[in-house]
């Protein structure tokens, strides 16, 4: 029933899209952070030159929002795992459970697939598939409609001692990424 739902949820993203554009991809900074500030001018060339020092990829942390599009998009943990009864970990492995929440701040309805959203790299380059696992609370898969938010679990199964693990959210359908570090 799940492998049904992930399909529909994959045509749909692909009925819905039809060219590839840029992602606008920032970190929400929390209303009790933001300063009010009048906005300062500044020269011209100063603005170029910070433009082409700002580096191309920003790497976020486990507990920041970060916007993608009209999406708001949370880490909210990453925890090992071993199992469960019905389903263990090959030898030298263990289960990375990230749990995420997805605020849609849009105003049409956003699909969510973590098998097409979601994946998992080490500093390797290694990438990590996602386990489908029977011991996630809530599949991070589904629907969001405009205002509202979904929650959910992905696990993917990695080796022990993968160095420099990064959650990574993307569109198929635009460019960019958001990237957490999970060490």
């Amino acid at each position: 029933m799940k492998f049904k739902f992930v399909i529909l949820v994959a045509s749909a993203m692909l009925m819905l899209s039809a060219c590839s554009t840029e992602a606008a991809i920032e970190k929400v900074e929390p209303a009790s952070t933001k300063e009010s500030t009048a906005p300062v001018k500044e020269d011209k060339k100063e603005e170029v030159k910070k433009e082409e020092t700002k580096p191309t990829t920003e790497v976020f942390k486990p507990g920041d929002a970060v916007t993608f599009n009209d999406l708001i998009i949370t880490l909210n943990s990453a925890k090992d795992h071993k199992g469960n009864d019905f389903q263990k970990p090959a030898d030298g492995k263990v289960f990375k459970v990230v749990d995420v929440t997805i605020e849609n701040k849009g105003t049409k309805e956003a699909p969510i697939s973590s098998i097409i959203n979601t994946s998992m790299v080490d500093s390797d380059g290694y990438k990590y598939t996602i386990a489908l696992a029977t011991f996630v609370e809530n599949q991070l898969d589904g629907s969001v409609p405009a205002g509202r938010k979904l929650r959910g679990q992905v696990a993917f199964e990695i080796p022990k001692d993968a160095p420099g693990l990064e959650f990574i959210f993307s569109d198929p359908f635009t460019k960019g990424q958001a990237i957490w570090n999970l060490q």
